[in-house]
């Protein structure tokens, strides 16, 4: 998470939709992280309450900033992300899972006998859906803009306006080498994705044959 006060914004960093670009343009006006391992105990512990001195995960959802920033200052502030087709989104991350030897899962996913398995592995996780980082706990959205990878340049651009910088165009970063996520799914496996991660597909209006 990116919060700027120069610019008022908030910048959620979901998995797998190009956030490690958007982070290069954007965190020279955004508050700098805190050091120092009182700092970091003190915010695990949620002990800190100032969101400037707070040492926020680089994928913490959007309720860890509104507890710990004053009411009218969040509301005020544009809060935005972005989300991608849950289906491409799982095949991505697996692949980007496997790929990385000293990534703290990708022992665990090699172990799994095919992706069908690591779709059962994500299932219990709450970071695995992406609306999850994206609610209250009664399941309202609190973003003011929600853009899609599959529109990446349209929507980063309605982010420059929003927030009053130049557009630059986003280079994919730690993109991950596969096949078309489709080839990945037979259909017990495609229903499995539409019944767990349903709120999402339908509240941003996905499909496995149509991603937008």
């Amino acid at each position: 998470m990116l919060i700027s006060d120069s610019h008022q914004f908030i910048f959620l960093r979901m998995r797998k939709v190009a956030s490690t670009s958007m982070k290069t343009i954007l965190l020279p006006m955004c508050l700098p992280r805190p050091e120092g391992r009182v700092a970091h105990l003190k915010s695990r512990a949620k002990l800190e309450r100032n969101y400037q001195k707070n040492v926020f995960r680089a994928h913490d959802d959007i309720q860890a900033a509104q507890k710990r920033m004053p009411t009218e200052t969040f509301n005020r502030y544009f809060k935005f992300a972005f989300v991608r087709n849950p289906w491409d989104r799982l095949v991505s991350e697996y692949n980007f899972l496997l790929a990385r030897p000293a990534h703290g899962r990708h022992a665990r996913v090699k172990k799994l006998d095919g992706f069908k398995q690591f779709i059962q592995m994500q299932i219990p996780r709450k970071d695995a859906y992406q609306i999850n980082m994206l609610c209250d706990r009664n399941g309202n959205l609190l973003m003011d803009f929600v853009g899609k990878l599959e529109n990446l340049q349209d929507d980063w651009k309605t982010v420059c306006t929003r927030i009053r910088i130049p557009y630059q165009e986003l280079q994919r970063k730690n993109v991950s080498d596969h096949s078309h996520y489709q080839d990945y799914y037979d259909s017990e496996s495609r229903e499995l994705v539409a019944s767990h991660w349903s709120r999402e597909i339908e509240l941003f209006g996905y499909s496995f044959d149509n991603q937008v």
